[in-house]
C-alpha cells in the first residue's frame, strides 16, 4: 500500500512539473512583447495586448470542449501528447508570421493546443488519487502551476535579450520536450464509467448546480491574480517610485507563499470539510486585497502581499480538489476544463477591469473595488458549496478506524 502511494505522488509530482511547463507559456513571452510585437509590426499597445487575449479566449472555449472529448474516449495521454506537440509547432511557426493578423490566428490555434495539454493534465492528476489525497495531490498540482507562472518572465526576458522570435524558439523547444516526456511517463487510467456524447458531457457541467461553485471560485482567484499583476506594479511605480526590477521582486513577496503553501494546505483540505476552508480562506483573502490599496509604505507592502499570497494557497488546491469530489473519474476532465475556463475568463477580464477602475477613480480605490467584485463572486461560489456533499475527514477516518478495532 506504501509503494501504491509513493508511485502516485511521483506520477503526481511529474504532472506537476509538465502544468508547470505549460504555464511557462503565460508569462514566458510577456517581457518581449514590444519587440516581438509593437517595434516587429509597427502595432500599438492595444494591438499587442491582443496577443495575451486571443490565448485567454482559446482557452475559455477549449478547455471543456477537450475535456469533454477526453472523458468520452476515455483516454488522457493522446491529448495530452497533441497539446505539446502542436503547440511546439505552432510557437515555430509564428516566428514566421508575415503580419500581426496571422500572428493572432496562429496564437489562437495555439492556445486551444496548449489548454488541450495543461487542463488534461489536471484532469489526469484527479483520475491518479483517492478522493481522499485530492487536495494533497492538487497542492503539488498548484505548486507547479505557480512555479511556472514565476519563472517565465524572467526567463523568457533572459532570450529576449538575444533576438525578438528566440523566446518562441525557446517556448518550442520547452512544448517538444513536454510531448516527448508525456508520451514515455504518462499513463492512462482505466476509465468505466464514460459519458454518452460531449454534448451530454458539456450538459453535466453546467447542468448540476453544484459545479459551480468552484468554478466562481477559480475565476475569483484567478481574477484577482491578473488585476494584481496588472495594477500592482503601476501602484508600486506611481506611489514608492519603484523601477522594474523591484517592482517584480515586490510581486514575488505574493508568488512565494502562493506556490509553497499550495501542498500544506491542500493537505490540510483532505482533514477538514473543504467547504468550510474556501468559505474562511475567501472571506480573508478579499479582506487582505482590499488592504492592497491601503498601504503607506513598502515594508507594509510586502506584509499584505505575503499573507494574501498565503490564503490565495488555501484557495486552489481546495478548490481543484472539490471538483474531484463532485466528479466521477469519467468527468474529471470535462469538469476540470470548466473550472479553468472560469478561471481563464477571470484572468482575461482582469486587466480590462482594472484599467476602467484606475482611471475612473484612482489606484488604491481600484483595490478596494477589485476586492468588493472578488468578495462578491464568492460569496455567490459559497451558496453553490451548500449543496455539495462533504468528503470524509480526516477525523471521521479516525473514528471510523476506531469503531471497527472495537467491533472486534
Amino acid at each position: 500500500m506504501a509503494r501504491a502511494m509513493t508511485a502516485g505522488r511521483v506520477s503526481i509530482g511529474v504532472i506537476s512539473a509538465l502544468v508547470g511547463l505549460c504555464m511557462f507559456n503565460q508569462t514566458f513571452i510577456a517581457p518581449s512583447v514590444k519587440e516581438l510585437i509593437i517595434d516587429r509590426f509597427d502595432a500599438t499597445t492595444a494591438e499587442a495586448s491582443l496577443f495575451m487575449t486571443v490565448e485567454m479566449v482559446a482557452y475559455i472555449i477549449f478547455a471543456m470542449v477537450w475535456g469533454a472529448a477526453s472523458d468520452k474516449t476515455g483516454r488522457r495521454r493522446p491529448f495530452i501528447v497533441a497539446g505539446f506537440l502542436g503547440s511546439s509547432g505552432l510557437y515555430f511557426v509564428m516566428s514566421l508570421a508575415p503580419d500581426l493578423t496571422t500572428l493572432l490566428v496562429i496564437r489562437f490555434v495555439q492556445g486551444a493546443m496548449t489548454v488541450m495539454a495543461w487542463s488534461l493534465l489536471m484532469g489526469l492528476a484527479l483520475d491518479l488519487v483517492d478522493r481522499k489525497e485530492h487536495g494533497a495531490s492538487m497542492g503539488i498540482v498548484g505548486m507547479g502551476l505557480a512555479l511556472g507562472l514565476g519563472f517565465g518572465a524572467p526567463v523568457g526576458g533572459l532570450l529576449g535579450t538575444y533576438g525578438a522570435v528566440v523566446p518562441l524558439y525557446g517556448a518550442s523547444v520547452l512544448f517538444l520536450f513536454g510531448g516527448v516526456a508525456s508520451t514515455y511517463v504518462l499513463s492512462d487510467v482505466p476509465i468505466t464509467h464514460k459519458p454518452e456524447s460531449i454534448v451530454k458531457s458539456l450538459r453535466l457541467a453546467f447542468g448540476e448546480r453544484t459545479t459551480l461553485g468552484p468554478f466562481l471560485y477559480s475565476f475569483a482567484e484567478r481574477f484577482s491574480a491578473g488585476f494584481l499583476v496588472f495594477l500592482g506594479p503601476l501602484f508600486l511605480a506611481d506611489e514608492f517610485g519603484l523601477d522594474p526590477g523591484e517592482r517584480g521582486l515586490m510581486l514575488a513577496a505574493f508568488l512565494l507563499p502562493f506556490a509553497l503553501m499550495q501542498y500544506p494546505f491542500g493537505r490540510l483540505s483532505d482533514r477538514m470539510d473543504r467547504r468550510v476552508m474556501l468559505v474562511i480562506s475567501g472571506l480573508a483573502y478579499a479582506s487582505v486585497f482590499a488592504a492592497v490599496g491601503a498601504v503607506e509604505s513598502t515594508s507594509q507592502m510586502i506584509a499584505v502581499l505575503l499573507v494574501s499570497g498565503a490564503f490565495a494557497a488555501m484557495l486552489l488546491p481546495a478548490s481543484l480538489a472539490i471538483v474531484g469530489d463532485i466528479a466521477r473519474k469519467g468527468d474529471h476532465a470535462t469538469l476540470m476544463g470548466g473550472f479553468n475556463s472560469f478561471g481563464s475568463l477571470g484572468f482575461a477580464v482582469s486587466p480590462i477591469t482594472a484599467a476602467v477602475l484606475h482611471d475612473a477613480v484612482d489606484h488604491r480605490v481600484a483595490f478596494f473595488m477589485g476586492a468588493i467584485i472578488i468578495l462578491g463572486t464568492i460569496a455567490v461560489g459559497s451558496v453553490f458549496l451548500r449543496g455539495i456533499k462533504p468528503h470524509t475527514t480526516g477525523r471521521e477516518r479516525f473514528r471510523a478506524r476506531g469503531k471497527a478495532h472495537r467491533g472486534k
